[in-house]
């Protein structure tokens, strides 16, 4: 019992230590069509985050107090390289938080298609290429290639060609979860991600309207699951956001690993069934 106590006392001071990073999603829109999807892009609509809603919100987080806590910036999807105005939002991230390590989070299928001033914004604002490999027929030595070519850094972020690299994160209609175990359990904690305007734990809860336009499902925010990005005063607010449960953590039941598939676009991926 103690030493369980302790391993979970280390794990909490070990998250807590982690680096604070953003991520600004951009589109809930994919060009592939993962079943369990964390942003449930197989049923999102192909919408995009208004250019001037990612300014402000830049903009205003940029400004609060003790944004050198900030250390990422990570502009994300969906699929980040389907946003029609990338470069505009590349320029604008670096122009708001010229200290931060800013990154690209693709599955790589467009870096063939991204013209050379996209390349060009890249290497000269330092941005990093993070690539998730997924098992479909593209060849990703080819995509890297290309990226050393350009000059721009590539790391690769996942490999989702492991069986044991795929997650489903049911959540319970009833919402009678242990809060507590699911935030200290959670797979996406500090995953940081603003979106139209608000600032949430993650993206399960940042974009969950998926799951009740589609399924007529009625997952609700409370007070306290996010910060209004207008409100914000202090970085640290968005760390205190990050280290404790919020009221969503209670719809969240244990993560299951699953094998890579498409998805059904079933409620069943999703939502926990009784």
């Amino acid at each position: 019992m103690i030493k369980k106590l302790l391993k979970a006392f280390k794990t909490i001071r070990v998250k807590k230590a982690q680096p604070l990073h953003i991520e600004f999603n951009l589109t809930d829109a994919c060009n592939l069509n993962c079943k369990c999807c964390s942003h449930y892009s197989p049923i999102a609509p192909r919408e995009f985050e208004p250019l001037d809603e990612l300014e402000f919100s830049m903009k205003k987080i940029s400004s609060a107090r003790n944004v050198d806590l900030i250390k990422g910036v990570y502009l994300i999807g969906g699929e980040t390289l389907l946003f029609p105005q990338l470069k505009e939002a590349i320029l604008m991230a670096k122009k708001y938080f010229p200290k931060a390590k800013l990154s690209i989070f693709t599955n790589g299928l467009l870096l063939p298609r991204m013209d050379d001033d996209f390349w060009e914004i890249c290497k000269s604002n330092d941005v990093e290429i993070a690539l998730t490999r997924y098992p479909v027929k593209f060849d990703y030595d080819k995509a890297e290639a290309l990226c050393r070519d350009k000059g721009v850094t590539l790391t690769v972020f996942d490999d989702r060609n492991n069986d044991d690299s795929f997650f489903r994160f049911p959540l319970d209609p009833e919402k009678k979860q242990n809060g507590r175990i699911s935030h200290f359990k959670c797979i996406s904690y500090g995953c940081i991600t603003v979106d139209h305007g608000k600032i949430f734990p993650c993206s399960q809860a940042a974009c969950v309207g998926h799951l009740n336009r589609t399924f007529g499902s009625d997952f609700k925010w409370e007070p306290g699951d996010y910060i209004e990005v207008d409100k914000l005063e202090d970085v640290k607010q968005i760390e205190k956001l990050r280290s404790q449960p919020v009221p969503f953590c209670n719809y969240c039941a244990p993560k299951e690993t699953i094998r890579h598939g498409l998805s059904r676009r079933e409620p069943s991926e999703w939502i926990l069934e009784r």
